[in-house]
């Protein structure tokens, strides 16, 4: 793969066979997967929240009709 830097951006490089472009920078990318995974880690949260909320409800409404 060869690689050409960009201009005006030291973490970026383009790989001149595929023309794509590419962050060099292996901490920023450490911290955005870090933040990626808090993220999905706090909406399985909420999803569980709101699956406990469901089952209360559920239950408080088979103890009302009783």
């Amino acid at each position: 793969m060869e690689v050409v830097k960009i201009q005006d951006n030291e973490d970026l490089i383009r790989d001149v066979g595929t023309n794509a472009v590419l962050n060099s920078n292996m901490s920023s990318l450490e911290k955005y997967k870090a933040r990626r995974n808090k993220e999905r880690e706090m909406n399985d949260d909420v999803q569980n929240l709101k699956q406990d909320v469901n089952e209360i409800k559920s239950m408080l409404k088979q103890l009302l009709e009783k």
